[in-house]
């Protein structure tokens, strides 16, 4: 317990090497350890069910895992450490992502291992809470965006009537197109509404006779 106290001690902004020794080496990877777990945790309140990847979030802590030894290995040549750390990001990068955002959160994963393996635990420590509020309300604010839908109305033209008096007297929708047809008709309307009223709006139209079909669509989601 006092040599690990003496290390944290002898840490500093600038980042004096701890990794010399095996229990320097420990404490770093322990540090890296809380900081990564603490990173997949905000990755996975960021993505919803069909942006998360739960491999690629495992990846994340592997890489800074890794970063963390391969630069205590090299630390002594800064220049090959950090081409080394570049080539593991480009090999990444290379790989195509199920979301942007992903692409952050590699650099994340690697500032992570290379503040530990130089016993940057204050830089680390800063740098992870920033990023963490930042991506927290960032990921916040786009949920609320992704609240707005799109939803599909198809039926026989008789009930077109009937439809529209339903969208009219539901707040927050507008019509983005209506097309009819000899016999049918297809409506499209935007909508900004609560999940429940979203549902009450579904029983509706299944109860309607001559409605052919429904179709609700998240045109901010994206599906890799």
């Amino acid at each position: 317990m006092n040599n690990v106290m003496k290390l944290l001690s002898e840490s500093s902004m600038s980042g004096r090497p701890l990794a010399q020794t095996p229990t320097g080496m420990l404490l770093c990877l322990l540090v890296t350890l809380a900081l990564a777990g603490v990173m997949m945790g905000v990755y996975r309140l960021c993505h919803d069910s069909l942006t998360y990847n739960r491999k690629f979030n495992v990846t994340l802590m592997m890489l800074a895992m890794a970063s963390t030894v391969l630069l205590a290995l090299i630390q002594n040549n800064p220049g090959f450490s950090l081409g080394a750390l570049g080539a593991l990001s480009i090999c990444r990068i290379r790989t195509n992502t199920r979301d942007p955002r992903d692409l952050g959160f590699v650099f994340w994963s690697l500032s992570i291992g290379i503040s530990s393996a130089l016993g940057a635990f204050t830089v680390g420590l800063i740098g992870t809470v920033v990023m963490s509020c930042v991506m927290l309300v960032l990921g916040r604010m786009g949920r609320r965006r992704k609240d707005v839908l799109t939803m599909i109305v198809r039926g026989q033209k008789e009930q077109m009537a009937r439809v529209q008096a339903v969208f009219d007297q539901t707040p927050g929708s507008t019509i983005q197109s209506t097309n009819v047809f000899p016999n049918s008709f297809e409506m499209v309307y935007e909508l900004k509404i609560k999940q429940a009223e979203e549902e009450k709006l579904l029983l509706i139209f299944n109860s309607m006779e001559g409605i052919d079909g429904v179709n609700i669509l998240a045109p901010e989601t994206q599906v890799a």
